[in-house]
């Protein structure tokens, strides 16, 4: 059902007044600006410890920060540029609520042993990524994937961790899920609205048939509709809506894990 002018009025208000929470992650984020490290016997400084050089806290930063950026364009694009695309405001709320699940997924388990393996895993997934480009460029880096590897593997060692488990693979899926699942309400509203982003990123045709908003135009032949595609705010505010919910509930974990803990 298409919403009324009205009602899209509404929604954009909506949308932006949680697209403006990102005020203060934009002030944190800014080089000039002082940033606040991990405390001392603070859960992060002590995982950072652990993992060196692969600091979790680091990991979680440049996840926020990816997720911030993106809703920053989105912001400018919708609330200053007055400018609703149909299909790109959803790679942007992916990209958002993609990095912002992955600072939770990190940041969540209240077990060091389980972080320090999300932190492994995730470097595993990085480091074959790098090793794919270099070799799609025909170049060399200074260690060979399999010593990269090792090394997390010696850091799951130490650590009593199963050094197998370190580096196996780990999808946006996975993250996705697990981080929906410390969210109230459960994962499947971020997964779908995940998916959803995901698919209009892709092209896929499901997607732009149930997400956006279409009307059927007279004079097609029997059996073939013609359609008149247009933006849907209805659904972008969804997606707004569980990026940043997911965003601010990344910001609150790093805050929590880098507070001095008194044992």
């Amino acid at each position: 059902m298409t919403a009324t002018a009205t009602e899209e009025q509404q929604l954009f208000a909506e949308m932006f007044r949680h697209l403006d929470k990102i005020e203060p992650w934009l002030k944190r984020m800014d080089p000039e600006g002082p940033r606040a490290r991990p405390q001392e016997r603070s859960d992060l400084s002590r995982d950072d410890k652990e993992v060196h050089p692969h600091q979790l806290s680091q990991a979680a930063w440049h996840a926020l920060s990816h997720a911030v950026d993106h809703l920053h364009c989105l912001r400018t694009l919708l609330k200053d540029a007055h400018v609703m695309h149909m299909y790109a405001p959803y790679s942007l709320a992916r990209a958002a609520l993609e990095n912002a699940s992955a600072a939770v997924w990190l940041l969540a388990p209240d077990d060091r042993a389980a972080r320090i393996l999300r932190r492994l895993r995730f470097t595993a997934l990085d480091i074959r990524g790098g090793e794919a480009m270099q070799k799609l460029l025909g170049v060399t880096g200074p260690r060979t994937e399999a010593e990269r590897l090792d090394q997390l593997k010696a850091i799951a060692k130490r650590r009593g961790i199963d050094e197998s488990a370190a580096i196996k693979h780990v999808g946006y899926a996975e993250i996705v899920k697990a981080a929906g699942d410390t969210m109230p309400g459960g994962n499947k509203p971020y997964l779908l609205t995940w998916k959803m982003c995901s698919a209009i990123a892709h092209g896929d045709l499901w997607a732009t048939l149930n997400v956006v908003s279409r009307t059927e135009l007279p004079g097609a032949p029997a059996g073939v509709a013609h359609m008149r595609i247009t933006a849907n705010a209805q659904s972008l505010f969804f997606a707004v809506f569980f990026a940043v919910a997911m965003t601010t509930a990344g910001w609150h974990l790093y805050d929590r894990r880098s507070g001095r803990r008194g044992r």
